[in-house]
């Protein structure tokens, strides 16, 4: 099956649980769009893609570590959500009784989590894509210089050492 933005957005969904009847004190709403979503994905892939060594960008239905995608863009979602709950984050105290509304900090422990699963598949990733890089560079360098006295266009080390 060909993983698509949309399976991509569904997966991040039902990963983050952000289901209408799941968010009660969101008066049973999604609290992301799925244009949000794709924004989150959009922006863990463009910060995955970028990270060395660099062998080309990967497509949806290329990328080696699926569940890092997912991890990355719930990274995303989980700080532009508390940007909101920060910007509208109200400390009330009336008579010792103090009322706090939209918590700024409560996804502070699950990002310090991603954080830490997410740094073990980037170094995951980044051998990945050396281990690429190494894969293409198999089987010998073309140079000009091999075109003198009559050598093939294509030099490997066992055509040096022919002489």
């Amino acid at each position: 099956m060909s993983a698509d933005l949309a399976v991509y957005t569904a997966a991040l969904r039902a990963f983050i649980k952000d289901n209408e009847d799941l968010n009660r004190i969101l008066k049973f709403k999604e609290e992301n769009t799925d244009s949000e979503l794709e924004l989150y994905l959009n922006m863990a892939f463009g910060f995955l893609n970028s990270i060395p060594p660099y062998i080309g960008p990967f497509g949806f239905d290329t990328f080696p570590i699926p569940n890092l995608l997912i991890h990355q863009a719930t990274i995303e979602a989980l700080i532009s959500n508390s940007i909101v709950q920060a910007r509208n984050e109200l400390a009330y105290n009336n008579g010792g009784i103090t009322v706090k509304i939209s918590d700024g900090n409560r996804y502070m422990n699950i990002l310090q989590i991603l954080y830490r699963a997410t740094d073990m598949e980037i170094k995951a990733l980044t051998n990945i894509k050396i281990a690429i890089n190494i894969s293409n560079g198999y089987g010998g360098i073309s140079s000009p210089y091999s075109y003198l006295h009559g050598r093939s266009a294509v030099l490997s080390p066992s055509s040096i050492l022919a002489g």
